[in-house]
């Protein structure tokens, strides 16, 4: 099992065992967010205050640091601001190695905490950053769909939500907020796959749609893992908006979801590793298999050269972009260490590898938001003909980042010298 995936399946299981289980005293087991003194926080507080005041609160709660630090910072959104809270998240993420490995699952926590109604849903989008795989983004626009007083997920909604970035400078947040609409669906929906893929459908922007498809795949793969909704909504603590309508989602349900009695979507299926993208529309098919590495790695132990070989098995329209998921997997597993992605990367068939590099390059950049990151990568890569896939990759993510053509043009002159060529036709320089 991938280490992120182990670390937050124990805190899910701390969370049903009731929190630590029994106490050595007679009295029941104190809340790991007990040790966190009361804290007054306004927007001028600063993110490195809110920071060292979980760091301190938190620091000797064991296996319930996690529910802790999330307890923290979404307790903090209201006073401070979402932005000062992700601000926080970093300072977290730099001082306790634990908190990085699962930075999405808290970004992902803070977005859906930080929504507060309808009205200002755009203002609250655009206060996250995109750090953390720009999971502050997504739950927020989850929460959006999932609050059953914004008027539902209908095809009005679905095609003004992401309106104001539909421009070149705004393809990066055109996606974030496309994808996000992918999980609210998936919430809506109960964690019914193929309606919420159905729901997807309803974007008449093709790029809104296909955010959109990959948003819920995530969230059916992710949800049925290991639910990566924080443990404090879960546990019932209530949004900075004073509702709790996403508490349940971890266990499978949803406040707002379709009734009980409606046929279960099986999300996986360990005896079928490339499923469900053996069933879903031929339209969603790409979405699909862009991350079916990520179950077929969760039920095979994090094999990668197993993984391959499924990929090799998908049909082969599909298989580079099974290949190009696995690499994304590889940057995942392998953390900020460039060399041992290459290395998870080379445990695939013969020809394969450039297909792998593309999505760890394209990921490295997702993560983060910096091109830095990508071209960090490439030049650990040990191949001509993967470099020059690599730094392509990269500049294709230069041109969703970056409207501005001089922004392009001057990332990629920070390539290797034989392969500044690639970046720019990637990034559509001339």
């Amino acid at each position: 099992m991938h280490p992120n995936l182990r670390a937050a399946l124990a805190g899910a299981l701390l969370l049903a065992a009731g929190c630590g289980g029994p106490a050595r005293t007679a009295g029941p087991a104190p809340h790991p967010t007990a040790r966190l003194a009361p804290a007054t926080w306004t927007r001028a507080s600063s993110p490195d205050s809110i920071a060292a005041w979980a760091l301190r609160g938190c620091r000797d709660t064991g296996a319930g640091k996690q529910a802790c630090y999330e307890h923290a910072l979404v307790s903090s959104i209201a006073p401070a601001g979402v932005d000062r809270v992700m601000a926080a998240l970093d300072r977290l993420s730099a001082a306790d190695p634990a908190v990085n490995p699962q930075g999405h699952v808290y970004a992902h926590g803070i977005g859906i905490a930080a929504y507060t109604g309808a009205a200002t849903v755009g203002e609250t989008f655009a206060r996250c950053t995109p750090g953390y795989q720009s999971g502050c983004y997504h739950g927020v626009i989850q929460a959006f769909f999932a609050d059953a007083g914004a008027g539902g997920a209908t095809a009005e909604r679905l095609n003004t939500l992401c309106a104001d970035y539909r421009k070149p400078e705004g393809r990066w947040l055109q996606f974030q907020c496309a994808h996000g609409a992918g999980h609210g669906l998936m919430a809506v929906h109960g964690q019914h796959l193929l309606r919420a893929l159905e729901g997807c459908d309803l974007f008449a922007n093709a790029a809104e749609r296909e955010g959109c498809y990959g948003g819920a795949f995530m969230e059916n793969i992710v949800n049925a893992t290991v639910p990566h909704h924080t443990t404090t909504t879960q546990l019932g603590a209530k949004p900075s908006g004073g509702h709790d309508e996403h508490a349940n989602h971890g266990g499978g349900g949803h406040a707002h979801g379709p009734p009980a009695q409606q046929e279960a979507f099986k999300a996986l299926d360990k005896a079928q590793p490339l499923y469900p993208c053996t069933v879903v529309q031929a339209r969603h098919r790409y979405s699909c298999y862009a991350m079916q590495t990520s179950p077929i790695l969760f039920f095979n132990g994090g094999d990668f050269a197993d993984a391959g070989k499924q990929c090799e098995s998908a049909p082969e329209e599909m298989r580079r972009t099974c290949f190009v998921s696995l690499g994304r997997d590889a940057a995942a597993y392998a953390g900020k260490d460039d060399a041992r992605a290459v290395a998870l990367c080379q445990n695939v068939p013969e020809g394969r590898l450039p297909w792998c590099v593309i999505g760890t390059a394209k990921n490295r950049v997702d993560v983060t938001a910096d091109p830095a990151d990508g071209m960090a990568y490439c030049r650990a890569v040990p191949t001509a003909d993967a470099k020059r896939t690599c730094y392509r990759a990269v500049g294709e993510e230069l041109a969703a980042l970056h409207g501005a053509l001089p922004q392009r043009e001057r990332a990629c002159t920070t390539a290797e010298p034989a392969f500044i060529a690639e970046c720019r036709a990637g990034a559509q320089v001339p």
